[in-house]
């Protein structure tokens, strides 16, 4: 007669490798590690590779992006380790505005842009091999994506010599055996409600304006007038009061009085600054002035993203770079949000209805929603002004930093 399997039994009479402990952290890691859409080998299996990436009407530009089977923009997840101190990390008090020359086209353009890396293959005492293989699998997704659409997009160029150089979605940091790849993640636009110069060229006067001013005797005058919100000689023009709590750009951080310097240039004074979906633990949004201080190096966090292209036309100019005559393309991998981990949603009853059982069955339950977060979110009503100019390619990053990484290549054995 056979005995009766007991896995107690068979547990304890074996030599097994001790088990990590189950902190937050860990248990945060597995359970966004293996719900949808986290990264596994079988992502891609909904993005078609013909016809990817291509533009997307529901998008604010002209840029292609990867679609799923249902014509719907490719949104993944994947965990990683926030490196702020990264070379390409510019999340700081001037996130990716030019160094020098600020204007309101780069006020237009302002996003912040978070260097992260993978999770440490070795570091399986500490995070659940879950978590690493998703965070792995990652950076080969994009390896993949990449490959086929320079693949697509070459097809048709007779010489290499002629091929567009390409920024793709990893980058490569560190020195000699400290060398790694990173991924930068880029949110969308930061400052909203921006006026229109060209809109702003004469005041709007009302009935008790006329005959207190020479305003309109010249365009100069009228341009003045309209810049400083109201007519010369008038009473201010009433404007919408915001919503409270809403952040101006004027709140920002200033160390180098760059924002105020411009506020004044271009009356920028109602600029709105549009938070992205960056959570704090607790479910609380971080505003973007507080990412130096509620964020730091080496912090877990979950990532949520999509991927668009940016195609570059040759450069026209006699004494443009040799390197841009063949034109550019620029693969980014957009913030849609970013949590901090560990995530306090994630309970212990929670990670219980995940978690796999003796025999290594995972349950299937459906994991709760999650919760908004009180403050208002990029892309809920965001005045995207300048995102849909239509003048080209130019939200595309131009920092020549972002070229001349080394690739990495898989192949098809």
């Amino acid at each position: 007669m056979s005995s009766t399997s007991n896995p107690s039994v068979h547990s304890s009479s074996r030599e097994t490798t001790p088990e990590p402990a189950k902190t937050p952290l860990w248990m945060s890691l597995y359970v966004h590690s293996i719900r949808p859409p986290a990264v596994n080998e079988d992502t891609l299996s909904g993005v078609p590779s013909a016809n990817n990436p291509r533009p997307l009407r529901a998008m604010p530009d002209n840029a292609d992006y990867w679609v799923n089977n249902a014509g719907e923009a490719f949104t993944f997840k994947f965990p990683a380790i926030l490196d702020l101190l990264g070379q390409f990390d510019r999340s700081g008090a001037y996130f990716n505005l030019p160094r020098t020359g600020l204007d309101l086209g780069a006020i237009k353009k302002m996003r912040a842009q978070f260097e992260v890396r993978p999770l440490d293959t070795k570091g399986e005492d500490v995070f659940p091999a879950e978590a690493i293989r998703c965070s792995s699998a990652t950076l080969d997704m994009l390896n993949v994506l990449h490959g086929e659409a320079e693949d697509a997009r070459n097809a048709l160029i007779r010489s290499k010599a002629a091929y567009p150089r390409d920024a793709p979605f990893w980058r490569t940091s560190g020195f000699d055996e400290n060398q790694c790849f990173s991924i930068v993640v880029t949110t969308d636009l930061l400052v909203g409600n921006i006026p229109d110069p060209g809109r702003a060229s004469v005041p709007r006067l009302r009935c008790c304006d006329i005959g207190k001013s020479d305003t309109m005797q010249s365009p100069s005058k009228a341009k003045a007038a309209a810049s400083s919100g109201s007519p010369p000689g008038g009473d201010p023009v009433p404007t919408t009061p915001l919503e409270p709590g809403t952040q101006c750009l004027s709140d920002l951080p200033d160390p180098l009085g760059r924002y105020a310097a411009v506020i004044r240039e271009y009356g920028l004074q109602e600029c709105t600054v549009i938070a992205p979906k960056i959570l704090s633990g607790n479910g609380d949004l971080i505003e973007p002035h507080e990412y130096r201080s509620k964020l730091k190096t080496g912090d877990i966090v979950m990532i949520e993203g999509q991927l668009k292209l940016w195609t570059i036309s040759p450069s026209r100019r006699e004494n443009g770079p040799q390197e841009d005559k063949n034109g550019s393309r620029r693969y980014q991998v957009m913030l849609k949000s970013m949590q901090l981990l560990p995530d306090a949603k994630v309970t212990p009853a929670t990670f219980a209805n995940y978690f796999s059982d003796v025999k290594g069955k995972r349950k299937a339950n459906d994991a709760p929603e999650d919760d908004h977060p009180k403050k208002k979110l990029a892309g809920d009503d965001a005045d995207y002004d300048g995102e849909k100019s239509g003048e080209g390619y130019g939200d595309a990053e131009d920092d020549d930093d972002l070229y001349g990484e080394q690739a990495m290549q898989l192949t098809d054995d």
